[in-house]
């Protein structure tokens, strides 16, 4: 599929659908839970904003890559982006802060992906990095869906879960791509994810790559759970 081809049919709501006239409920915070929240939301959103910087770094920076899996990139790239204007929507009405400027807070960071660059240049490996995110992804939105549904709003309740339903669709999409071009090299998976897992805890801080997010103090799942527990799960899915 060319990068302007059609893409498959969604498979969850739009944002705009989902959320359409969304207000956030009234619910009684304290001060210390409303700053954390306000986090959660900022950070949910800036993350899945991300996915277009990674999308253009890599058709500017590697083609070759770009064009190997512009097919599995277009329909994840559509969700995300989704995925950050539905989290924008949830941020700005419960921050109070309008959707134009929350937008702009988003657009004016600066990324750098020199932490990716090695992992980029290799097709395979970086389906496996994608695979990796997309999981710890849906599992940080699972453990989040007790704590939205507590805010007692259909709206946010279904939102969480349509997130975490395209994340393991992408986690599969990713799989299914890297098992349909690279089938003879799914024994370097295990080691690709050794390194994956290493760099994602190396660097000290996001740098706005959509990818290695997770090594911050309140990040919902430790970095031990991801090594012992996710690891394994991604590998034993490459190589059935």
């Amino acid at each position: 599929m060319s990068i302007h081809g059609k893409l498959p049919r969604r498979g969850t709501p739009d944002a705009a659908n989902l959320l359409s006239n969304f207000v956030f409920p009234e619910c009684k915070l304290s001060l210390e839970s409303r700053a954390s929240w306000k986090e959660v939301f900022f950070d949910s959103m800036i993350t899945e904003y991300d996915a277009r910087r990674l999308y253009w770094y890599l058709e500017s920076r590697h083609a070759d890559v770009f064009a190997v899996l512009v097919d599995v990139l277009n329909p994840w790239l559509r969700d995300e982006i989704d995925h950050a204007h539905g989290f924008a929507i949830i941020y700005a009405s419960f921050s109070n802060i309008s959707f134009d400027e929350v937008l702009l807070s988003a657009e004016l960071r600066k990324p750098d992906f020199s932490i990716i660059d090695s992992i980029a240049t290799d097709p395979l490996k970086l389906l496996v990095a994608l695979a990796y995110d997309e999981i710890v992804t849906t599992h940080v939105y699972h453990r989040s869906i007790k704590t939205y549904d507590e805010f007692a709003c259909s709206k946010l309740s279904s939102w969480i879960r349509k997130a975490k339903r395209d994340e393991v669709m992408h986690f599969f999409a990713f799989v299914e791509k890297a098992k349909q071009l690279y089938p003879h090299r799914l024994h370097e998976v295990s080691g690709m994810l050794d390194q994956i897992y290493r760099v994602d805890f190396e660097k000290e801080s996001y740098t706005g790559t959509f990818v290695l997010d997770h090594n911050a103090p309140d990040f919902p799942i430790s970095k031990e759970e991801i090594k012992s527990t996710i690891l394994p799960a991604i590998i034993k899915k490459f190589v059935c």
